[in-house]
């Protein structure tokens, strides 16, 4: 059921959700007055950009300038959860994989190879242990990213967990964030992982919550050829402040161990663009409350 709301100006650098996250910070880097060049294109940006997202679940976006495509990007969470760094079937979906990806067809940016691991693991069990631990921590970026692909060091780069006041947080620190379409991928996918947290978790302390969502990114930026979307987002869309506040819960049950047994993940055979969309809109059934 759709609900609305309007796109309040709220506590900066404190949001409900993604599609208000989007909006302001969308705003907020339009109104930078410096240009900056990066690898050969010009680009306004904020530099380590802090913000806070209070329902990891309100994650609903909806853009008309900026379509959001749902389908896509639940196939890149089943891909992450896969831990299969092959970009063949997810970049017929998105052509960035394939314009990063090596002479064997990887990448190094499938985050679920360096989350859903060992790494996942300790920290479920370190949270077990100790509910007030500072040592649940996953590392992505490794020093040989920076010689083994040079197409493809990844944006993020470390994940951490606490559970404060009976509630589950996460945060994300990303070396460099592009906000009209890596933004909004990367916080929807990286809340369904806070979710999967809360699930593991669940299992040990039946009380606890689902904390908030805090995103860091050392370069939040707008590349110049996205102007004149970010120009229709905020004048022309932001004319309509009504959307709808669609919420992506998992159900209780759904946790790693079950995902991998029941394989609720991207396969690695080869498949269709349309057989990946067919695929992760059944799966999204089975995933979601």
């Amino acid at each position: 059921m759709r609900k609305y709301w309007s796109v309040p100006k709220t506590e900066s650098g404190r949001y409900s959700g993604l599609h208000e996250a989007f909006y302001w910070e969308l705003q907020n880097i339009v109104n930078q007055r410096n240009t900056v060049k990066s690898r050969g294109t010009n680009q306004k940006e904020v530099l380590f950009r802090s913000f806070i997202i209070d329902d990891p679940t309100n994650l609903g976006i909806w853009w008309p300038s900026r379509k959001f495509n749902e389908t896509y990007t639940l196939a890149e969470f089943l891909w992450y959860l896969s831990r299969n760094p092959n970009a063949t079937n997810i970049g017929k979906f998105a052509r960035i994989w394939l314009n990063i990806k090596d002479n064997e067809d990887n990448v190094e940016s499938n985050y679920g190879c360096y989350v859903f691991g060992n790494q996942w693991n300790w920290s479920v069990n370190e949270l077990t242990k100790d509910k007030d631990s500072r040592r649940a921590t996953f590392v992505i970026g490794q020093p040989y990213h920076k010689t083994k692909n040079p197409n493809d060091i990844p944006c993020t780069q470390y994940l951490q967990f606490f559970i404060r006041n009976n509630k589950l947080h996460m945060g994300v620190s990303m070396r460099s964030n592009d906000i009209i379409f890596g933004m909004s991928n990367d916080i929807f996918i990286f809340c369904l992982f806070q979710q999967l947290m809360y699930n593991e978790l669940k299992q040990v302390y039946s009380d606890l919550e689902l904390g908030s969502y805090y995103h860091h990114a050392g370069s939040l930026h707008l590349y110049e050829m996205h102007n004149e979307m970010a120009n229709n987002i905020l004048v022309i869309d932001g004319e309509d402040t009504e959307y709808y506040g669609k919420h992506y819960k998992l159900k209780e049950h759904i946790t790693l161990d079950y995902i991998q047994q029941t394989k609720m993940y991207l396969p690695t055979k080869d498949m269709t663009k349309e057989e990946i969309g067919e695929y992760a809109n059944d799966i999204s059934k089975s995933l979601f409350i």
